[in-house]
């Protein structure tokens, strides 16, 4: 039907295929309804549908929903849907309705959980235009309430929903694999506030969040609702959704076991989004800020605690590809069918202060962290893990302790590793990585044993730097085959060749360096029995290992006899400077040979 703007409409036509200059009329948008209730097995119908001039008038309007269990159903409010001339339907509900909800039992020989819903919306437009089988709806409600009091058993809960300055859009369309659904929403403001009785627990809930925002987008939702996920995906289903908020707060407070329990927090904003379909799955997290105040009492020990935590710039993500991602009754088959997983997380500064415990046994533990990074990732090739943590601080005070309170400070935590994960005849690369920075451990526990701090007690560090290649003879994620390489006498595979970059020790006033590399023959078992034939070289150095010596000899650690043999042991494999607190090695294999500083001893 052409209006006023007719070169408009035309010029959109051409575009969009004409489905902006169509009309929907009330009886198409009341019959649309009653056809997506069906396709999701329930349905929609009302005890009277009357025409008078321009507007469908819905009566006695009732939701049936078919559960596993029993059923269930929503007793609506009268609807009326208004033809606006122009080829838009208004649908019009009154300012403040009931709804009586009963939803199907979870288990079978439960009761159906009742609720009595109060929704207050005065001033909501709510408009459906589009065709038939493409209806879009747009509505804006400038004040949103919904009361709500159930009951199940014993059990009884409220709740009210405030919101002001909603805004959204839904579009439901016919597919090529099923029903297509996508929708925007937006609020200045939400307000929570929950309660239950009669359970385990007795809480109540208040949250508070600005600028609600979200997203959505489902295609090929299938006409059988009681399709699982997994043939859904299969058979052409799709989601993506996002949602994103600003800052909020929560309050909880209640009972536990008879005990009052309180949990204050406060969010910084955050968004949340998730996506899906047959080939993949990617789900992320990111949280500005957050905080936490917590009391309660600990049913097991039945003594008071408190928490306190705060934290900064979470984020995480997983990412899932490949066709039968879901499968995971084998996963290794998903896997070497072309699965790949990944996984990150990050934490800004974050801090802990925990009290608690029994009451004989008070506990104290506190906590802070600068930054952390992790990574996982799993394939049919690889597998590789990393976690880095910086400027880590722990103080732990319990009866348990031989001192009343311990005080750790660790400039750097780092852990990476790669392997490879699948059978093959070639090598592979793996690495290794630690990463043990500025370790300090208090006085108080330096004083057990070494009380007249004879010992340096600056802080210690540890780092391994490894890599190489290796062929692997089994797959690591093959279940039976791991277990026997945990537990059996064959290895998963061979090592082909080793990198050492760096390995660092220091403590103690002592230090130890080493870097080098191999290579190793795995058909020459017999040069060294058991173990393939190295080559390579290996050089090390130390300093301040013979004033560390000395001094664990003084105060009576390590006997005299004892430290006399090692000395003599290390003369065999090491140089010592004559100025200098000061021992170098290299240890080389070459030729089926080992030399030691240049010195064959074998």
């Amino acid at each position: 039907m052409f209006r006023s703007g007719q070169i408009a409409w035309t010029a959109a036509f051409l575009v969009t295929g004409g489905a902006l200059w169509a009309d929907v009329t009330p009886d198409e948008v009341w019959l649309s309804w009653q056809n997506l209730a069906q396709a999701q097995g329930q349905k929609l119908t009302a005890d009277s549908t009357e025409t008078a001039d321009d507007t469908l008038m819905l009566t006695g309007v009732t939701l049936t929903l078919d559960g596993e269990f029993g059923p269930g159903s929503a007793a609506l409010p009268d609807i009326d849907l208004v033809d606006n001339g122009d080829g838009t339907v208004a649908i019009v509900t009154p300012d403040s309705f009931p709804v009586a909800l009963m939803l199907p039992a979870t288990t079978a020989g439960a009761e159906p959980a009742i609720f009595n819903l109060t929704i207050t919306a005065p001033g909501a437009d709510i408009i459906a235009s589009g065709v038939p089988a493409s209806i879009n709806y747009e509505k804006t409600l400038p004040q949103f309430e919904l009361t709500a009091k159930g009951a199940s058993g014993a059990y009884t809960s409220d709740m009210t929903l405030k919101m002001t300055d909603v805004a959204g859009k839904y579009l439901s369309e016919a597919g090529e694999s099923g029903q297509n659904l996508s929708g925007a929403f937006s609020s200045a403001m939400l307000d929570l506030t929950a309660s239950s009785k009669g359970g385990p627990k007795d809480v109540q809930v208040n949250l508070s969040l600005n600028n609600l925002e979200s997203k959505i987008e489902l295609t090929g939702l299938p006409a059988d609702a009681k399709i699982d996920t997994q043939s859904a995906l299969q058979a052409g289903l799709t989601f993506d959704g996002s949602l994103s908020y600003g800052i909020g707060a929560l309050d909880i407070s209640g009972t536990d076991g008879g005990k009052p329990m309180k949990l204050a927090g406060t969010l910084g904003g955050g968004s949340v989004t998730l996506g899906l379909d047959a080939g993949k799955f990617h789900a992320e997290a990111l949280n500005k800020a957050l905080a936490l105040n917590v009391a309660g009492t600990d049913q097991a020990t039945g003594g008071d605690f408190t928490f306190a935590g705060q934290m900064a710039d979470f984020a995480s993500t997983l990412d899932i590809k490949g066709q039968g991602w879901m499968k995971g009754d084998d996963f290794p088959a998903a896997l070497k069918s072309g699965l790949i997983m990944a996984a990150t997380g990050a934490l800004g500064s974050t801090s802990v202060d925990f009290a608690g415990g029994a009451p004989d046994k008070p506990v104290k533990f506190k906590g802070t962290l600068a930054k952390l990074q992790s990574d996982f990732a799993l394939s049919a090739a690889q597998i590789g893990s990393n976690l880095d943590a910086k400027a880590m601080s722990v103080t732990l005070a319990s009866p348990d302790l031989p001192v009343p309170e311990l005080t750790m400070d660790l400039g750097e935590l780092a852990f990476a590793l790669v392997l490879p994960a699948t059978k093959s005849d070639r090598p592979a690369p793996f690495s290794y990585l630690t990463r043990i920075v500025d370790l300090k451990l208090p006085d108080a526990l330096w004083a057990l044993f070494d009380p007249a701090a004879s010992l340096p007690h600056g802080p210690a560090s540890l780092i391994v730097d490894t890599k190489g290649t290796a062929t692997l003879t089994r797959d690591l994620m093959d279940d039976a085959a791991a277990l026997q390489s945990g537990l059996g006498d064959q290895p998963p595979g061979v090592l082909n060749s080793l990198d050492i970059p760096q390995v660092f020790l220091s403590a103690l006033g002592a230090e130890v360096t080493a870097k080098g590399a191999f290579t190793f023959d795995n058909n020459d078992m017999t040069t060294y029995p058991g173990v393939p034939m190295p080559t390579g070289k290996l050089e090390i150095k130390a300093t301040g290992i013979n004033a560390l010596v000395d001094q664990l000899v003084t105060m009576g650690v390590l006997p005299q006899d004892q430290a006399v043999s090692a000395r003599m042991m290390l003369s065999m494999f090491a140089n010592t400077s004559a100025t200098a607190d000061e021992i170098t090695s290299v240890l080389e294999f070459k030729d089926k040979h080992f030399f030691a500083n240049g010195q064959q001893l074998q």
